[in-house]
Protein backbone atom coordinates (compact mmCIF):
# COMPACT_ATOMS: atom_id res chain seq x y z
CA UNK A 1 0.00 0.00 0.00
CA UNK A 2 2.74 2.41 0.95
CA UNK A 3 4.40 1.84 -2.09
CA UNK A 4 1.54 2.34 -4.15
CA UNK A 5 0.86 5.67 -2.47
CA UNK A 6 4.38 6.42 -3.35
CA UNK A 7 4.15 5.58 -7.28
CA UNK A 8 0.87 7.61 -7.33
CA UNK A 9 2.40 10.82 -5.63
CA UNK A 10 5.36 10.44 -8.60
CA UNK A 11 3.04 10.36 -11.15
CA UNK A 12 1.53 13.28 -9.76
CA UNK A 13 4.43 15.32 -9.74
CA UNK A 14 5.60 14.11 -12.93
CA UNK A 15 2.44 15.26 -14.77
CA UNK A 16 2.39 18.62 -12.74
CA UNK A 17 6.07 19.66 -13.62
CA UNK A 18 4.94 18.82 -17.22
CA UNK A 19 2.31 20.50 -17.33
CA UNK A 20 -0.33 17.78 -17.62
CA UNK A 21 -2.64 18.46 -14.57
CA UNK A 22 -4.04 15.32 -12.81
CA UNK A 23 -7.53 16.91 -12.09
CA UNK A 24 -8.56 18.70 -15.11
CA UNK A 25 -7.66 22.42 -16.63
CA UNK A 26 -6.18 24.86 -14.89
CA UNK A 27 -5.47 27.05 -17.91
CA UNK A 28 -6.94 26.77 -21.88
CA UNK A 29 -6.06 26.79 -25.05
CA UNK A 30 -8.43 29.56 -25.54
CA UNK A 31 -7.01 32.39 -24.08
CA UNK A 32 -2.87 31.77 -24.13
CA UNK A 33 -3.04 35.69 -22.48
CA UNK A 34 -3.97 34.19 -19.19
CA UNK A 35 -1.39 30.90 -18.90
CA UNK A 36 1.15 30.83 -15.50
CA UNK A 37 4.25 31.49 -16.17
CA UNK A 38 6.66 34.22 -17.31
CA UNK A 39 8.04 32.63 -20.62
CA UNK A 40 4.39 32.29 -21.69
CA UNK A 41 3.17 35.93 -20.80
CA UNK A 42 6.01 37.69 -21.99
CA UNK A 43 8.09 35.70 -24.15
CA UNK A 44 11.67 34.12 -24.45
CA UNK A 45 14.46 33.60 -26.58
CA UNK A 46 13.20 30.45 -27.63
CA UNK A 47 9.69 29.90 -27.31
CA UNK A 48 7.72 27.09 -29.26
CA UNK A 49 6.03 26.18 -31.68
CA UNK A 50 7.56 27.44 -34.84
CA UNK A 51 6.92 27.19 -38.52
CA UNK A 52 10.41 25.73 -39.58
CA UNK A 53 11.53 27.92 -42.83
CA UNK A 54 13.53 25.57 -45.25
CA UNK A 55 15.68 27.93 -46.76
CA UNK A 56 17.08 29.01 -43.58
CA UNK A 57 17.47 25.51 -41.94
CA UNK A 58 21.35 24.67 -41.30
CA UNK A 59 22.62 22.07 -42.94
CA UNK A 60 24.41 20.80 -40.04
CA UNK A 61 27.94 18.92 -41.98
CA UNK A 62 30.12 21.24 -39.30
CA UNK A 63 28.43 19.34 -36.32
CA UNK A 64 27.65 22.18 -34.77
CA UNK A 65 24.48 20.94 -33.23
CA UNK A 66 23.43 17.34 -34.61
CA UNK A 67 27.64 16.10 -32.93
CA UNK A 68 26.22 12.22 -31.77
CA UNK A 69 25.91 10.36 -34.70
CA UNK A 70 22.13 8.49 -35.46
CA UNK A 71 19.78 8.63 -33.03
CA UNK A 72 19.44 5.01 -30.97
CA UNK A 73 15.92 3.72 -29.62
CA UNK A 74 15.77 2.10 -26.68
CA UNK A 75 13.00 -0.31 -25.63
CA UNK A 76 10.03 1.12 -27.64
CA UNK A 77 8.67 -2.26 -28.54
CA UNK A 78 6.69 -2.90 -25.36
CA UNK A 79 6.05 0.09 -23.28
CA UNK A 80 3.91 -0.34 -19.92
CA UNK A 81 1.96 2.61 -20.40
CA UNK A 82 -1.05 4.78 -18.76
CA UNK A 83 -4.01 5.95 -20.14
CA UNK A 84 -5.21 9.77 -19.17
CA UNK A 85 -7.34 12.15 -20.51
CA UNK A 86 -6.45 15.63 -18.85
CA UNK A 87 -8.68 18.11 -19.90
CA UNK A 88 -5.69 19.49 -22.60
CA UNK A 89 -4.93 16.37 -25.04
CA UNK A 90 -4.97 12.51 -24.55
CA UNK A 91 -1.84 11.31 -22.97
CA UNK A 92 -0.40 7.73 -22.23
CA UNK A 93 2.66 7.82 -19.68
CA UNK A 94 5.10 5.40 -19.26
CA UNK A 95 4.90 3.11 -16.06
CA UNK A 96 6.76 0.90 -13.40
CA UNK A 97 10.17 1.94 -13.15
CA UNK A 98 12.30 4.35 -14.16
CA UNK A 99 14.90 2.13 -15.54
CA UNK A 100 11.96 0.55 -17.67
CA UNK A 101 11.30 3.73 -19.69
CA UNK A 102 12.52 3.66 -23.27
CA UNK A 103 15.50 5.67 -23.94
CA UNK A 104 16.78 7.93 -26.99
CA UNK A 105 20.59 9.41 -27.14
CA UNK A 106 22.59 10.46 -30.28
CA UNK A 107 21.77 12.87 -33.26
CA UNK A 108 21.95 16.60 -31.10
CA UNK A 109 21.49 14.70 -27.65
CA UNK A 110 24.35 14.50 -25.90
CA UNK A 111 22.92 12.49 -22.90
CA UNK A 112 20.12 9.68 -22.87
CA UNK A 113 16.54 10.79 -21.94
CA UNK A 114 14.42 8.54 -20.68
CA UNK A 115 10.16 8.44 -22.35
CA UNK A 116 8.11 10.04 -19.58
CA UNK A 117 5.03 10.43 -21.61
CA UNK A 118 3.46 11.06 -25.42
CA UNK A 119 0.32 13.19 -25.85
CA UNK A 120 -1.52 14.41 -29.12
CA UNK A 121 -1.49 17.93 -31.17
CA UNK A 122 -4.59 18.72 -33.24
CA UNK A 123 -3.82 20.54 -35.61
CA UNK A 124 0.07 20.39 -35.50
CA UNK A 125 2.27 22.82 -33.48
CA UNK A 126 4.55 23.64 -35.84
CA UNK A 127 4.83 23.67 -39.24
CA UNK A 128 6.97 23.26 -42.57
CA UNK A 129 7.17 26.46 -44.99
CA UNK A 130 4.03 27.29 -43.72
CA UNK A 131 1.97 24.20 -43.83
CA UNK A 132 0.11 22.53 -40.46
CA UNK A 133 -0.32 18.96 -40.47
CA UNK A 134 -3.47 17.33 -39.19
CA UNK A 135 -1.89 16.42 -35.83
CA UNK A 136 1.56 16.02 -34.08
CA UNK A 137 2.62 13.51 -31.40
CA UNK A 138 4.97 14.77 -28.83
CA UNK A 139 7.53 12.13 -27.01
CA UNK A 140 8.10 13.72 -23.77
CA UNK A 141 11.58 12.50 -22.50
CA UNK A 142 13.72 13.60 -19.55
CA UNK A 143 17.50 13.87 -18.89
CA UNK A 144 18.26 10.03 -17.55
CA UNK A 145 20.77 12.24 -14.59
CA UNK A 146 18.35 14.75 -13.49
CA UNK A 147 14.70 14.74 -11.70
CA UNK A 148 11.90 16.47 -13.39
CA UNK A 149 12.44 19.68 -11.15
CA UNK A 150 16.52 19.67 -12.32
CA UNK A 151 15.22 19.05 -15.55
CA UNK A 152 12.86 22.29 -16.34
CA UNK A 153 15.73 24.50 -15.55
CA UNK A 154 18.29 23.30 -17.72
CA UNK A 155 19.03 24.47 -21.33
CA UNK A 156 18.81 20.59 -22.21
CA UNK A 157 16.60 19.01 -19.64
CA UNK A 158 13.79 17.54 -21.88
CA UNK A 159 13.98 16.24 -25.37
CA UNK A 160 11.11 16.10 -27.21
CA UNK A 161 10.10 14.27 -30.14
CA UNK A 162 7.50 15.27 -32.85
CA UNK A 163 6.05 13.37 -35.63
CA UNK A 164 3.25 14.98 -37.63
CA UNK A 165 0.27 12.36 -38.62
CA UNK A 166 -1.67 12.73 -41.76
CA UNK A 167 -4.67 11.40 -42.70
CA UNK A 168 -6.36 9.31 -45.24
CA UNK A 169 -9.69 7.05 -45.19
CA UNK A 170 -7.89 3.53 -46.71
CA UNK A 171 -4.59 2.67 -45.34
CA UNK A 172 -2.52 -0.24 -46.65
CA UNK A 173 -1.26 -2.49 -43.87
CA UNK A 174 2.20 -0.59 -42.98
CA UNK A 175 -0.06 2.61 -42.83
CA UNK A 176 -2.40 1.41 -40.83
CA UNK A 177 0.01 0.15 -37.46
CA UNK A 178 -0.70 3.35 -35.94
CA UNK A 179 -3.88 3.84 -35.89
CA UNK A 180 -4.77 0.19 -34.88
CA UNK A 181 -1.99 0.10 -31.90
CA UNK A 182 -4.12 3.20 -30.40
CA UNK A 183 -7.74 2.68 -31.50
CA UNK A 184 -8.85 0.54 -28.81
CA UNK A 185 -7.47 2.91 -25.79
CA UNK A 186 -8.97 6.44 -27.13
CA UNK A 187 -12.77 5.40 -26.27
CA UNK A 188 -11.76 4.90 -23.03
CA UNK A 189 -11.08 8.36 -22.69
CA UNK A 190 -13.09 10.78 -24.60
CA UNK A 191 -13.99 12.95 -21.38
CA UNK A 192 -11.78 14.77 -18.98
CA UNK A 193 -10.77 12.50 -15.90
CA UNK A 194 -10.85 9.54 -17.68
CA UNK A 195 -7.65 7.13 -17.11
CA UNK A 196 -6.72 3.14 -17.32
CA UNK A 197 -3.33 1.72 -16.61
CA UNK A 198 -1.66 -1.74 -17.84
CA UNK A 199 -1.45 -1.12 -21.28
CA UNK A 200 1.28 -2.38 -23.39
CA UNK A 201 2.29 -0.34 -26.48
CA UNK A 202 4.69 -0.59 -29.22
CA UNK A 203 5.56 2.83 -29.64
CA UNK A 204 7.61 2.53 -32.56
CA UNK A 205 4.90 2.45 -34.95
CA UNK A 206 3.88 6.08 -33.55
CA UNK A 207 7.53 7.19 -34.73
CA UNK A 208 8.55 8.12 -38.12
CA UNK A 209 9.73 5.67 -40.90
CA UNK A 210 12.72 7.88 -41.69
CA UNK A 211 14.23 8.07 -37.89
CA UNK A 212 17.45 9.96 -39.02
CA UNK A 213 15.49 12.56 -41.48
CA UNK A 214 14.38 15.57 -39.20
CA UNK A 215 14.57 19.16 -37.60
CA UNK A 216 16.37 20.04 -34.51
CA UNK A 217 16.50 22.96 -32.67
CA UNK A 218 16.40 24.36 -28.77
CA UNK A 219 12.93 25.36 -27.50
CA UNK A 220 9.96 25.69 -25.19
CA UNK A 221 7.30 23.76 -23.77
CA UNK A 222 4.69 24.66 -25.77
CA UNK A 223 2.17 24.37 -22.52
CA UNK A 224 2.78 26.50 -18.81
CA UNK A 225 4.72 27.40 -18.34
CA UNK A 226 6.86 27.28 -21.78
CA UNK A 227 10.17 26.92 -19.64
CA UNK A 228 13.06 27.35 -22.74
CA UNK A 229 14.41 23.92 -21.47
CA UNK A 230 13.42 21.46 -24.72
CA UNK A 231 15.80 19.85 -27.09
CA UNK A 232 13.24 19.54 -30.30
CA UNK A 233 13.52 17.02 -32.76
CA UNK A 234 11.19 17.37 -35.34
CA UNK A 235 10.54 14.18 -37.87
CA UNK A 236 9.73 15.78 -41.05
CA UNK A 237 8.56 12.40 -42.84
CA UNK A 238 4.37 11.81 -41.42
CA UNK A 239 2.91 8.59 -40.11
CA UNK A 240 -0.39 8.08 -41.57
CA UNK A 241 -3.35 8.01 -39.37
CA UNK A 242 -7.26 6.87 -40.66
CA UNK A 243 -9.76 8.76 -40.80
CA UNK A 244 -12.18 7.32 -38.21
CA UNK A 245 -9.38 7.30 -35.54
CA UNK A 246 -8.88 11.58 -36.34
CA UNK A 247 -12.69 11.81 -36.05
CA UNK A 248 -12.68 10.01 -33.05
CA UNK A 249 -10.20 12.57 -31.49
CA UNK A 250 -12.38 15.58 -32.69
CA UNK A 251 -14.98 14.22 -30.28
CA UNK A 252 -12.77 14.37 -27.19
CA UNK A 253 -14.07 16.50 -24.96
CA UNK A 254 -11.11 19.50 -24.38
CA UNK A 255 -12.57 22.12 -26.36
CA UNK A 256 -12.12 23.84 -29.87
CA UNK A 257 -8.19 22.54 -30.32
CA UNK A 258 -5.19 22.29 -28.25
CA UNK A 259 -2.13 23.78 -29.92
CA UNK A 260 -0.19 26.82 -28.87
CA UNK A 261 -0.24 29.53 -30.97
CA UNK A 262 3.52 30.22 -33.54
CA UNK A 263 6.09 32.30 -31.52
CA UNK A 264 8.03 34.35 -33.29
CA UNK A 265 11.96 33.66 -34.88
CA UNK A 266 14.15 35.08 -32.21
CA UNK A 267 17.50 33.03 -31.03
CA UNK A 268 16.43 29.78 -33.17
CA UNK A 269 18.85 28.22 -35.21
CA UNK A 270 16.86 25.21 -36.74
CA UNK A 271 19.69 22.06 -37.81
CA UNK A 272 19.25 18.81 -40.35
CA UNK A 273 21.53 16.52 -40.12
CA UNK A 274 23.55 15.79 -43.66
CA UNK A 275 22.07 13.46 -46.14
CA UNK A 276 23.17 10.03 -45.61
CA UNK A 277 24.79 9.79 -48.74
CA UNK A 278 26.54 12.40 -48.25
CA UNK A 279 27.95 11.76 -44.81
CA UNK A 280 30.74 9.84 -45.98
CA UNK A 281 31.78 11.79 -48.96
CA UNK A 282 31.79 10.82 -52.14
CA UNK A 283 35.71 11.19 -53.07
CA UNK A 284 36.40 8.96 -50.18
CA UNK A 285 34.63 6.43 -51.67
CA UNK A 286 36.38 6.41 -55.12
CA UNK A 287 39.95 6.87 -53.04
CA UNK A 288 38.65 3.60 -51.18
CA UNK A 289 37.47 1.99 -54.30
CA UNK A 290 41.07 2.86 -56.44
CA UNK A 291 43.01 1.47 -53.39
CA UNK A 292 40.63 -1.59 -53.40
CA UNK A 293 41.76 -2.26 -56.88
CA UNK A 294 44.89 -1.62 -57.15
CA UNK A 295 45.49 -3.46 -53.89
CA UNK A 296 44.02 -6.44 -56.01
CA UNK A 297 45.84 -5.89 -58.62
CA UNK A 298 49.85 -5.82 -57.53
CA UNK A 299 48.35 -9.14 -55.44
CA UNK A 300 47.92 -10.80 -58.71
CA UNK A 301 50.83 -10.02 -60.58
CA UNK A 302 53.02 -11.06 -57.09
CA UNK A 303 51.36 -13.84 -57.41
CA UNK A 304 52.09 -14.56 -61.34
CA UNK A 305 55.63 -13.86 -60.84
CA UNK A 306 55.71 -16.12 -57.76
CA UNK A 307 54.45 -19.10 -59.90
CA UNK A 308 56.77 -18.20 -62.65
CA UNK A 309 59.69 -17.96 -60.63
Amino acid sequence: MFVEKVYIIVVMYIDLFLCISFYGPIWSYDDESAWPGGFCKKGGKRQSPINIQTNNVIKDFDRQFIKHGSLKFIGYENVLSSGLNNGHTIQFSTEGYTDMHPTITGGPLKYTYRLEQLHFHWLSEHSIDGVKFPMEIHFVHVRKDLNISEALNKRDGLAILAVFCNVQPDLNENQREASDEIMQHIPLLMRTGRRFSGAILNLRKLLSPKKNSYFSYLGSLTSPECNEVVVWIIFDNPIYISDDLYRLFGKVGIGRHNFRSQQKIKHHQVYQPPDAFITTPKAVIVVKDVYKHVTQFFQNITRQVRSTS
